[in-house]
């Protein structure tokens, strides 16, 4: 099975955000035998869980204007892509008979999800669909494994974890021409890129220093430094609302981390993971 065949937040951890700043934080967690989604506020308070079933519910991401959140599930024996209302009501299934549809991310403008999918090629490729599961079209078609991806604002690049040579990468895709081009070496692993709401930084979680680190990048794969320093691995970096604020997942929990001083603050410590921050 290669790398990426089994979602990649499927076994990820948590993250972290500022005690002053308000948002919500929708997570998912195993703390009841398996992953559902869960949402939480910045202080990691009113935490309340939004679905429940024998499946696994996973990789939550909130739509642009906060009011829906997609997410992967296999409740129905195939991995495919729903959303929901943030308080968990009015569940809509995006995909159904196509493969394994998995890691879904909201368009800037709100009107479209992108997606991993099996249903042309057993490595996936990156699809688009409207916010209500119509109008799919494929925008790659290559031989490399791919998970989380993320279009960039202006709507022309795909930032993407890519298997290569059995290494992870961060890669862009043009989307009109589908070239790729590496971002990070592949000479560790570097995956779960997650992109500013301007788009012009990138952080993302690599071992090349040893641990998995959080690191940052222009979206040209310039300027790559390191924002974390501790030496526990770290995963599934996210923005906030306010600059040098991020969550990160570590030990099963979610952490807010106020950089450049690294000081953390636990916010959930579950087995919590894959933390996606919206200011509602």
């Amino acid at each position: 099975m290669n790398r990426l065949a089994i979602p990649l937040l499927l076994v990820l951890a948590a993250s972290g955000c500022t005690r002053e700043q308000d948002g919500v934080i929708a997570f998912q967690s195993n703390r009841d035998g398996n992953f559902e989604i869960y949402t939480m506020d910045a202080h990691g308070g009113a935490q309340r869980r939004l679905t429940e079933n024998s499946a696994n519910d996973i990789a939550p991401c909130w739509s642009p204007d906060g009011t829906r959140i997609a997410f992967a599930s296999d409740r129905d024996g195939t991995w495919d892509i729903y959303t929901m209302r943030g308080d968990g009501g009015d569940l809509k299934q995006l995909t159904k008979g196509a493969g394994s549809n998995t890691a879904p991310s909201w368009t800037a403008s709100g009107d479209r999800i992108l997606f991993i999918s099996t249903r042309d090629e057993i490595y996936g490729d990156v699809y688009r669909m409207n916010a209500d599961g119509s109008g799919t079209e494929r925008l790659t078609a290559d031989t490399l494994v791919k998970d989380t991806p993320l279009l960039t604002p202006d709507g022309k690049t795909v930032i993407v974890t890519v298997n290569n040579r059995a290494r992870l990468s961060i890669a862009a895709i043009d989307v009109a021409t589908r070239k790729t081009r590496l971002l990070t070496s592949p000479d560790h692993d570097s995956f779960s890129p997650a992109l500013s709401a301007t788009g012009n930084e990138i952080m993302f979680v690599s071992d090349r220093d040893g641990r998995l680190q959080v690191y940052s990048m222009a979206p040209d794969g310039g300027s790559q430094t390191r924002l974390t320093t501790d030496g526990v691995d770290e995963r599934t970096p996210c923005f906030t609302a306010t600059p040098g604020v991020i969550l990160a997942s570590k030990k099963g929990g979610i952490c807010q981390i106020a950089l450049p001083a690294h000081t953390e603050t636990v916010l959930s410590f579950k087995g919590d993971i894959a933390p996606s921050w919206h200011t509602r």
